[in-house]
């Protein structure tokens, strides 16, 4: 009986030995199996790597003048003391001060002596272009695109009626391009077009308008997030002063793909850095808050791009970037703006 158990667990302990011995080499074999493949794959990705690289700088697009870029970016600026504090972008106009992508979120800006606005170019289905964002649309429960929408639709929506402080503005009509490009000729502006949805028509039509109209390279920054599209636009009119803008959703997807891995992630981003920033030569990139740091910072400038963080809101955060990272961000609101702070102390 004693002898049975011992020649059983002798027995378990042979099979146990057995198992591992088979799971141990089924791992040596994939994992040699794995180097030999990579051994193969790897000097032919580094040398299609090293091939695009190569015709990249066949098709590259030239930049704008950075003289250029740096007027456009600091149109308004105030010094305080020894500091000089630069304005931040405003998203909408301010879509938390003013009814978003209105004459009156523009004049208030203007009024503030911030010179430098994003608003949204979208396009309708009979092919005009207007500045105008979704979420507009959806407060007053329009769910339709704005793609398939008609011009004549939209002539007599009150952007006013459904904002938090519409009580205190007057109607507001949405702005058609071609308004948009009158008061460019009346103000200072510097106006960053933000294209959520990408045509053809979309395109020709801005790469007509700023055919027609050279001056508009120093007052229009077009802004998406297609290379494809800005390449095009870039090819006939060199001169504007492009930014491709950063889908953070698009990153974390990636990121999801990914499984996290730093060294992949690394290589996205420096394909998009090296490759096809350089290649339709943009000026600047947007950057969500939570996707950016120094390094990603100091990594854009290397290449010729500056960076702009979207969105800042909190007033920590707009004295952070404004002062200790010295990177300029897109705010929905002129409000806790250091400036405005330090001018109210001065007065």
């Amino acid at each position: 009986m004693y002898f049975s158990t011992i020649l059983n667990v002798l027995k378990m302990i042979y099979q146990l030995f057995w198992i591992l011995t088979t799971c141990f080499t089924f791992l040596f074999n994939a994992l040699w199996l794995c180097c030999n493949f990579a051994s193969v794959g790897i000097p032919w990705l580094m040398l299609i790597f090293f091939l695009v690289c190569i015709a990249s700088k066949f098709v590259k697009l030239k930049c704008p003048a950075g003289e250029v870029v740096q007027s456009m970016l600091h149109r308004s600026e105030k010094e305080v003391g020894s500091e000089v504090l630069y304005w931040p972008i405003v998203s909408r106009g301010g879509a938390f001060d003013a009814p978003e992508n209105s004459l009156a979120a523009i004049n208030h800006c203007l009024s503030q002596k911030c010179y430098n606005i994003l608003l949204d170019l979208n396009i309708t289905c009979d092919g005009h272009l207007v500045v105008l964002h979704r979420t507009t649309l959806e407060k007053a429960n329009i769910n339709e695109p704005i793609h398939k929408l008609n011009l004549s639709a939209l002539e007599n929506f009150n952007i006013s009626e459904h904002h938090p402080l519409g009580q205190h503005f007057s109607v507001e009509k949405i702005i058609t391009f071609d308004k948009l490009l009158k008061l460019l000729e009346t103000n200072e502006l510097t106006v960053f077009l933000l294209a959520s949805h990408i045509t053809t028509k979309l395109t020709e039509l801005v790469r007509d308008a700023v055919g027609r109209n050279s001056i508009l390279t120093k007052r229009i920054v077009f802004c998406c997030s297609s290379p494809v599209a800005i390449y095009q636009i870039r090819q006939h009119c060199p001169d504007l002063v492009c930014g491709l803008w950063m889908e953070k959703s698009s990153l974390s997807r990636t990121q999801q793909y990914l499984h996290a891995s730093t060294i992949l992630m690394s290589i996205y981003g420096a394909i998009f850095r090296n490759i096809i920033a350089p290649v339709i030569g943009i000026s600047l990139v947007f950057i969500h808050k939570d996707e950016f740091n120094a390094q990603i910072s100091t990594l854009w400038h290397n290449v010729g791009v500056r960076p702009i963080v979207y969105t800042i809101n909190s007033p920590n955060e707009k004295r952070y970037f404004q002062q200790v990272t010295k990177t300029q961000y897109l705010t929905d609101s002129l409000r806790s703006e250091p400036q405005i702070i330090f001018r109210g102390k001065h007065k």
